[in-house]
């Protein structure tokens, strides 16, 4: 069968929303020719590429030790094997660690797939493997242009098949595109909830209980878009140093831990636009595309790395232990 075909059906018979672009989509922007034609190929292809040993086994180890010494000094939820909760945000108590998002060829291609400077907006650093369910990072930070963010995750050791590795879902960044107006849509009552919940009276638990609502909604009409295209979730295993892009709309998760006595030492970063606009996921939940872009987008309040990337400052970072969030000035 035709795999195009079969998704052009799929949507008119469903009613399915629209794909997203996966770019600018300009002869400009095809032609570039500061990225190779086959890493531009993968990208649009496939939302998904490897750069294989972008950092020696030096940078590795220097990263390393300072991301172990902080999980010293912290609870980091350590489970019976010894191996700790992700930390976000790390890079703002220990800018050192700004070294690997500011890798040349990183931000070379970054700056080709936004057709912008690339900022990093985030980290996350990873002990052992998440375990976490397909999921989209698009609706947790949303951008705008839609396609102006993308992860970057780094291998910090050799990466083992049992340790729960990173999988992806091949082509999911060009299925049809749930905004949350589409999610409601044939669901009343929670359209009702969410129309009253744009109101600045509406009690704030209230709020984020509806926002946990809908999300859950819009994983269930993703997943059954999962059954629709019938894709697999497809592992991947990386030596230190490799490094994987991921676009925005990606559909990827954590793989089961087969072996818990196997760690899964990574990071990722994630990246925007410079000019790009970045909302909150209960903005996306809660506003249609339209209004959204009438609400205030998150301040960009950049600082500089040794003049080499530029990253949103932020004055805290945030460890995870047993189910809680607790936040660390810096």
């Amino acid at each position: 069968m035709n795999l195009e075909v079969d998704r052009e059906v799929a949507t008119s018979t469903l009613h399915l929303p629209p794909a997203l672009p996966l770019g600018p989509m300009t002869a400009q922007w095809s032609g570039d020719d500061t990225v190779s034609p086959e890493l531009k190929d993968q990208w649009i292809k496939n939302g998904f590429l490897v750069l294989e040993g972008a950092y020696s086994s030096e940078e590795i180890a220097r990263y390393n030790a300072i991301v172990a010494k902080v999980r010293r000094e912290v609870d980091d939820g350590k489970d019976d094997h010894g191996y700790g909760d992700r930390i976000g945000m790390l890079h703002q108590k220990e800018p050192e660690l700004l070294r690997l998002a500011a890798n040349a060829e990183v931000l070379s291609f970054l700056r080709w797939a936004f057709n912008d400077d690339p900022v990093l907006f985030g980290s996350l650093n990873f002990e052992r493997g998440t375990t976490q369910d397909a999921h989209i990072d698009a609706i947790f930070f949303w951008p705008e242009p839609s396609y102006s963010m993308a992860g970057c995750w780094i291998a910090l050791e050799d990466i083992h098949p049992d340790s729960g590795p990173l999988f992806y879902v091949p082509e999911s960044h060009t299925w049809p595109f749930y905004r949350s107006d589409d999610v409601v849509a044939s669901r009343p009552d929670l359209a009702a909830k969410r129309a009253a919940a744009r109101q600045a009276d509406y009690p704030p638990d209230q709020r984020a209980q509806l926002v946990s609502e809908l999300g859950l909604a819009w994983t269930q009409d993703f997943r059954a878009l999962e059954g629709i295209y019938e894709t697999e979730r497809l592992p991947i295993t990386l030596k230190a140093g490799d490094v994987v892009f991921w676009h925005s709309l990606l559909a990827h998760g954590g793989s089961p831990r087969i072996n818990p006595a196997l760690s899964r030492r990574s990071v990722v970063f994630h990246y925007i636009g410079k000019k790009t606009k970045l909302f909150t996921y209960e903005q996306f939940m809660l506003f249609d595309r339209v209004e959204m872009l009438d609400q205030a987008p998150q301040p960009m309040n950049l600082a500089d790395f040794e003049g080499k990337a530029e990253y949103m400052k932020y004055p805290h970072f945030v460890t995870y232990a047993n189910g809680e969030q607790k936040t660390h000035p810096v």
